[in-house]
């Protein structure tokens, strides 16, 4: 079921709006720092993963191509994402694409204890739930609702549609 924008007040539209902006912003701007770090790489980032696809995450930092392939897909990926998600522009593909994205980023490195029950990080003691995964449940909420077709340019896209389908119409009818 996707509730329409019908059904939903505006108070409730413009938090799902404000979600979909902020976690736009969040990962434009994540992709644009890494874009500006002088000589970024996710390769230690790859080497230190662990969870059920540490190996295949290994390979990839130990192949240059793959590499250099993963560093340009994670900078632009989120910037391009993050960018979409702001303006509202083809929101359900940028929200799945954003919560494909960072579930790599969380099964890279899960929040799960091996030893012991608490799993220190920089952020502070984690288990199981992390940033990273609320983010990507945060993106769930996005795709669930149509917030481009609420505040976005989905609404041009739509209209540019409807627009085309009736003169499909009209074409028919001479």
């Amino acid at each position: 079921m996707n509730p329409s924008s019908d059904t939903l007040s505006s108070g409730q539209q413009f938090v799902l709006v404000l979600l979909r902006f902020s976690v736009g912003w969040h990962l434009f701007y994540q992709g644009f720092g890494k874009l500006q770090a002088v000589d970024w790489t996710s390769q230690g980032y790859l080497q230190a993963t662990s969870g059920s696809l540490a190996r295949l995450f290994h390979g990839i930092a130990q192949s240059p191509p793959l590499l250099g392939l993963a560093d340009a897909i994670t900078i632009w990926g989120l910037m391009i994402l993050g960018l979409f998600l702001m303006i509202g522009l083809f929101s359900q593909a940028s929200a799945m694409g954003g919560f494909f994205l960072l579930m790599l980023f969380y099964l890279a490195a899960p929040p799960l204890a091996y030893q012991g029950f608490i799993v220190e990080t920089a952020e502070g003691t984690e288990l199981y739930i992390n940033k990273t995964l609320l983010e990507a449940f945060a993106l769930l909420v996005v795709l669930s609702f149509q917030t481009g077709r609420m505040a976005g340019l989905d609404i041009l896209i739509d209209r540019w549609r409807a627009g085309r389908e009736s003169q499909g119409g009209q074409m028919a009818e001479l």
